[in-house]
């Protein structure tokens, strides 16, 4: 039997002695490999795409965690939140109604402490109230107690609004300056300076501090 070989892209025999067949077994092969290569070429190109996709997905993730919303007090006692860590500039956005001013540390002339009186100005007039520290960060507490005083806190969720309260509070009392000393009894109490100083409303004592703190 004449030997034959075949071209496998068409299961077609070639004689080894026809340069045309030849030409055309060899053109089919180059055929094959070549769409192989870019077949190859393509994968290698999707591959480097979803890779790409996926850094992109994670750079993203990472940067949303480093974000975080930043409570701001100028020197006018205006309240400011901005987000850090923004791919975009970003912008100081107004969240709450109302300026604040030096709040006032009490303690009593036995030494007891943890009332605080906090000072805002809302529409122009000043307002204040007195606030128990064991509770700065309850939002419920905080929000009640401003409320009272006509201030609000525009925040998108619990969450947010926490974190303002928390930032709020926690820079109100670091930077405090001012601190009052009030009497435990009424009538006459002798000062620090040696002074002594009459004492006949029981709206100055500190138990009545206490009691507006609840």
């Amino acid at each position: 039997m004449e030997n034959m070989h075949y071209d496998y892209g068409y299961n077609q025999p070639v004689s080894p002695g026809d340069p045309e067949l030849e030409k055309i077994s060899q053109k089919n092969w180059l055929d094959v490999q070549k769409q192989a290569a870019i077949e190859n070429i393509k994968s290698q190109g999707q591959a480097e795409r979803e890779w790409q996709k996926m850094c992109s997905r994670e750079a993203r993730k990472e940067n949303e965690l480093a974000q975080h919303e930043e409570v701001i007090v100028d020197a006018n006692g205006n309240i400011y939140c901005i987000t850090r860590n923004l791919n975009i500039r970003a912008e100081k956005r107004e969240t709450f109604n109302f300026k604040v001013l030096n709040p006032i540390k009490v303690v009593s002339s036995d030494g007891d402490t943890g009332v605080w009186i906090f000072k805002f100005i809302v529409d122009g007039v000043e307002r204040s109230c007195v606030m128990a520290e064991k509770y700065i960060f309850d939002v419920k507490y905080v929000t009640r107690k401003l409320g009272c005083c006509g201030c609000r806190i525009y925040a998108t969720s619990p969450r947010k609004k926490k974190e303002y309260i928390e930032q709020l509070m926690g820079y109100l009392m670091e930077s405090s300056t001012q601190t009052l000393e009030v009497n435990t009894h009424l009538g006459w109490t002798k000062e620090k300076t040696g002074k002594f100083t009459f004492i006949e409303k029981e709206e100055w004592l500190w138990k009545s501090f206490l009691k507006k703190s609840k």
